[in-house]
């Protein structure tokens, strides 16, 4: 485990950061922390001072002090936002010298302009949660601290990353964030209406479709026997179309970007916009945004809904009927999932002290230790090699049924201005189902805004 020193400072609190979940040290040794809960690590060390160095957190994932005030024990989380305030929780129990104050934790869809507001202001966090898509523009704008050294040096083994979480960390190949996990979209099935419906295999399992033409059958098929929707899907909130989109772009064999320009008007842009188009039309409701598809999914009402891996453990928890997480089908020959991937960055600040980088770095390496328990407590596909072949990991509900996507998830283009460019295609997509814009011209215009996007 990491050996940290106790340093004196006290740290002023800055302006909130706020977010809302939408969307462990579990190494090679398989009886290890993600096993018991036991999140305590050994930190030992000399003390220059017996005053504790406060440093602060900026994240999203929820608020939920109520149910994890005064917790420790990892094991006991039952979703994102518990599982990383019970991290935090345990890291200030530690005999360290370091408090970790949480900034925000409310409103996803506001934490990115929060957390600009804080670098304007001139009192950034010390450590951030960030996405590998928004990686790019804050690196460009020299607004984040390289770590590939400083961690390295206190335990940090970059080579037991994943490739793709290694690459969502890296820009112009050097390390800015450390990886705690990949996340992507999954299908999440309703198996018991599958079977009324007569999709299973003779070992009970649902039958994926392999084609358009056969996922449109199942529809017909679901819909008739059963009298359920087909399909559940955020079609208008959190940009969710646009990932299934990109997903069966990429199942075509096409791409949406070369990292420089971006091509939503193609061949495969449009069969793939038609598809989510009938499916809008035949099989779902177009007038359920992401809250609204979930909660008719649990009720029982849907066969099948699209959704993220950040949801396994609590459909898993929750569900009264037998429920399946798994991949994405591959319904045009080859496999395509979206994928992204949290990480933690040390925001550059020329007013942070040597002792509050100490600190910010200690509960970094932290948190590269416990990503074991981060991916066992919600669903997320781990980062790290060693926790992907341990016994606690591969034990842990549903994860084998989604084996391909966590060898396979394709990961956004990591380029300066996508997250505009992104938002622009979300949009456009979005007004064909739900105002009934013209598809095609639709897609002419996500590529112009995207281009825009891309080239400032």
């Amino acid at each position: 485990m990491l050996e940290t020193k106790k340093k004196m400072l006290q740290l002023l609190a800055v302006g909130a950061v706020s977010a809302l979940v939408l969307s462990g040290c579990a190494a090679a040794d398989e009886d290890n922390s993600a096993d018991s809960g036991d999140t305590s690590s050994e930190s030992s060390g000399d003390t220059a001072s017996n005053e504790e160095v406060t440093i602060e957190l900026a994240r999203f994932f929820g608020d939920c002090d109520d149910t994890t005030e005064g917790v420790t024990d990892v094991s006991q989380a039952t979703s994102e936002c518990e599982v990383i305030q019970i991290l935090t929780n345990a890291f200030n129990e530690e005999d360290n010298g370091y408090t970790v104050e949480k900034l925000g934790g409310q409103a996803w869809g506001d934490y990115y302009t929060q957390l600009g507001t804080t670098f304007s202001g001139g009192n950034p966090p010390d450590v951030a949660v960030m996405h590998q898509h928004r990686l790019p523009d804050y690196v460009g704008r020299g607004l984040l601290t390289p770590v590939s050294e400083p961690l390295s040096s206190i335990g940090v083994d970059w080579n037991d990353y994943t490739a793709p979480a290694l690459g969502a960390a890296t820009y112009e190949g050097e390390y800015y964030g450390v990886p705690f996990d990949i996340h992507g979209s999954l299908w999440h099935v309703n198996v018991d209406i599958y079977e009324e419906a007569g999709l299973t295999d003779a070992d009970g399992n649902p039958i994926m479709a392999s084609s358009a033409e056969e996922l449109l059958e199942q529809c017909q098929t679901v819909q008739a026997e059963t009298g359920k929707q087909f399909f559940g899907h955020d079609w208008f909130e959190f940009g969710v179309g646009a990932r299934l989109f990109l997903g069966l772009v990429w199942q075509q064999g096409g791409e949406l970007s070369d990292g420089t320009t971006a091509n939503p008007d193609s061949p495969e842009g449009a069969e793939a916009l038609s598809l989510l188009n009938q499916l809008a039309s035949d099989c779902s409701n177009p007038e359920q945004g992401y809250t609204d598809s979930q909660a008719s999914f649990l009720a029982g009402d849907v066969a099948v809904l699209h959704n993220g891996t950040w949801i396994v453990d609590q459909y898993d928890r929750e569900s009264n009927f037998t429920y399946m997480a798994t991949d994405i089908p591959s319904i045009y020959g080859d496999f395509g999932s979206w994928g992204d991937s949290h990480m933690w960055v040390m925001p550059t600040d020329s007013s942070r002290s040597a002792a509050e980088e100490e600190a910010s770095l200690a509960f970094m390496a932290y948190l590269y230790e416990n990503v074991g328990n981060w991916a066992i407590g919600t669903g997320h596909i781990a980062p790290r090699q060693s926790i992907i072949e341990s016994a606690s990991y591969s034990d842990a509900p549903q994860r084998d049924n989604y084996a391909g996507t966590a060898d396979k998830a394709r990961m956004v283009p990591a380029v300066p201005g996508w997250a505009g460019a992104w938002d622009a295609l979300s949009e456009e997509l979005n007004a064909t189902w739900v105002a009934g814009k013209d598809q095609a011209q639709a897609l002419a215009d996500a590529e112009s805004r995207m281009n825009d996007a891309l080239a400032n």
